[in-house]
Formats: C-alpha cells, structure tokens, sequence
C-alpha cells in the first residue's frame, strides 16, 4: 500500500503565462480536500466569491491583500510565507500586487 502520494512541485517565485493574468489550476481532488493553484499578475483581481468549505490560503510567493466579510470590511496584506485560515461561507476576494501565487485547501465534509 503507498502511504506517500506526490501532489506536485510548485517552482517557486515562477511567473504567469505572460498572456495570462489570472491562472486557476486544481491539483488535487480527493474525499475530504481540494487543493487549488491560484496565479494572479499585473494586479488581477480574484473577485468576491465564497466557498461553502473552510479554506486554508498559503502565499507561495509574491504579495497582494486578501478581503473578507459580507462588504469585504477586513483584510490581510500576503506575502510569501503568509498562511491564513478562513470559515466557510464566508465571502473573499484576492487582489494581486502586482503578482501573487496561492495555494489553497478547502476542507469536505464526509
């Protein structure tokens, strides 16, 4: 039985596609998370949204300001390192500056 299982290999502090301001690529599906690649450059905007899961955002490189709450009244300045946690349902948006790249969990429920 493997115990292991290689999700991927981010090549850190890698750019966009240049002709791609915002890339949203899945990695991984399986029973109980997600996980979910998110590229945004020349200050895109990931625009207000919601999960029904709670989700963990690790910034792999890069900086930008995430906003949360029902008129996006708080907010957490991300930069390389920066892991945050947020419940579900709760509505967000990303806004890169200028380039940010995610990783981002979101958490089933069985």
């Amino acid at each position: 039985m493997k115990i292991i299982e290689l999700i991927e290999k981010f090549e850190l502090g890698g750019q966009t596609r240049p002709e791609k301001y915002k890339e949203v690529r899945e990695i991984y599906n399986g029973a109980r998370r997600r996980m979910v690649e998110v590229k945004l450059r020349a200050n895109a905007v990931l625009t207000k949204h919601r999960t029904p899961e709670p989700i963990s955002v690790l910034c792999l490189s890069g900086r930008g300001v995430l906003t949360a709450g029902a008129n996006l009244e708080e907010s957490l300045e991300l930069t390389a390192g920066t892991l945050l946690t947020l419940a579900g349902d709760i509505a967000h948006e990303v806004t890169a500056a200028p380039e940010i790249h995610l990783l981002v969990t979101k958490f089933k429920d069985i």
